[in-house]
């Protein structure tokens, strides 16, 4: 069963309110809906804001029943040539804020741990595809490669440009990462979508509210080309 995550409220929002036959769930301290989205079955929840908050959310959906998992969310962008609204499908994910170089490990990687954790292929080239029959009508791009995740906010040009400096990464964010490897670990495939709502060239959302009300919006009908394309290659 194909879970579907995000970290605030109106990032999970529109795909609650499309939800057919809804249940709602506890698993854990975790509020989780189950229903019908498309015509497939869901698990729907929130994570709050997170490294921490996204790990435990993406275990307790596992323990209810989710055999792969989609996160949605907005992110900051890092690399140059991005527009504020373009999207961002996870090729992998990093941890920028770990740091155990005094023990001889890179920047990002903990210690029995790899440097970064894959998404699933097929799954995000599902969403890549899904990502851009969305995008397209109104002149966004996706954009396909590595997200950095920490438990910082990340409003610095400096550090912006050293993160895609230093890790490669696309754009940063809070969550992916966290939910990356404890996916990983449960043998959960999984996929990321983020919309960015700032570049590194400083443009930025002018109205953030109205930004993050209409790109949710947006990656709502994008898990609905997700889930409307060919059911039988879905990851459930």
């Amino acid at each position: 069963m194909l879970a579907i995550l995000g970290a605030i409220e109106t990032e999970v929002a529109d795909n609650r309110r499309l939800l057919q036959d809804p249940v709602e769930l506890r698993a854990g301290h975790l509020t989780v809906h189950r229903g019908q989205l498309h015509g497939v079955e869901v698990l729907l929840a929130r994570c709050g804001v997170g490294k921490v908050n996204a790990a435990m959310a993406t275990t307790l959906l596992h323990s209810a029943g989710a055999t792969s998992l989609l996160f949605t969310g907005v992110a900051g962008g890092v690399a140059p040539g991005q527009q504020v609204g373009d999207l961002v499908v996870a090729t992998d994910l990093v941890q920028h804020d770990v740091d155990v170089t005094a023990l001889g490990r890179p920047p990002g990687q903990l210690l029995g741990e790899p440097g970064s954790w894959s998404a699933d292929p097929a799954m995000s080239g599902r969403l890549r595809e899904a990502a851009g029959a969305s995008a397209a009508r109104d002149g966004r791009a996706v954009h396909e490669g590595r997200i950095a995740s920490g438990d910082q906010f990340v409003a610095s040009a400096s550090r912006a440009a050293a993160l895609h400096t230093d890790f490669g990464a696309l754009c940063v964010e809070m969550e992916g990462a966290a939910v990356a490897q404890a996916a990983t670990s449960l043998g959960m495939p999984f996929a990321v979508l983020r919309a960015l709502s700032d570049t590194a060239d400083h443009g930025a959302a002018q109205d953030f509210p109205a930004f993050l009300t209409g790109s949710a919006r947006l990656m709502a009908e994008v898990v609905e080309h997700y889930l409307r394309g060919d059911q039988s290659k879905i990851a459930l």
